[in-house]
Formats: structure tokens, sequence, C-alpha cells
């Protein structure tokens, strides 16, 4: 596996939220009430882009095209549709120094 740095640590804060692509992968990177996520920027629903979602919460994002919430913890979308939309896909946090990165 190979580390791939995405942000200095003294740059994330609550609220933080920035796509990236690595190798392939299109990540999204977020911090809330202290708890960092890395996330696939897809809505499982209709493949959207996640980046431009708004955070709910201590944990959850909403999707801007449907409105489809999602627990960022448990992957889960919340609501009547639950049982029928796919979670969202975690990918690993790991920290190297002062940057925050995944390997891949």
């Amino acid at each position: 596996m190979t580390f791939f740095a995405l942000e200095q640590l003294g740059k994330l804060y609550d609220g933080y939220q920035k796509p990236f692509s690595v190798a392939g992968h299109q990540l999204l990177l977020l911090q809330l009430d202290g708890e960092r996520y890395l996330i696939e920027n897809r809505c499982p629903h209709m493949d959207v882009p996640l980046d431009r979602g708004q955070l709910l919460g201590s944990s959850g994002i909403r999707c801007r095209a449907h409105g489809i919430e999602f627990d960022l913890v448990s992957g889960k979308s919340k609501g009547p549709l639950a049982d029928t939309i796919g979670c969202l896909k975690k990918y690993p946090i790991v920290y190297q120094g002062t940057c925050i990165g995944t390997e891949l």
C-alpha cells in the first residue's frame, strides 16, 4: 500500500470538507466535531458528488441532489429509503507526521 498525503493537520477545522482525486479514487475529507472522515465523493443513490453536500450536526451529510442524509460513522442513509440505498464507501485515515492521508 502507498501513503497519499491529503492535507496538513493544522488546516483542518470543524466544518472542513474538501475533495481529492487520488490514484483514480474520488475522495472527500471531512471534519465534524473534531472527528475526521474520509469517504468516496459520491452519493450511492445517484452518483452525485458529495463535496457540496450540507454537513449536519456532529456526524451527518445531506446530498444536495435529493436531500438524502447519511451518517458518517456508519455510512448508512437515514429515512424511508434507508433499506434501498447503499452505504457511503469509507477509506482509512492515516496520520504521518503533520499530514493526514490514506493508504491505497
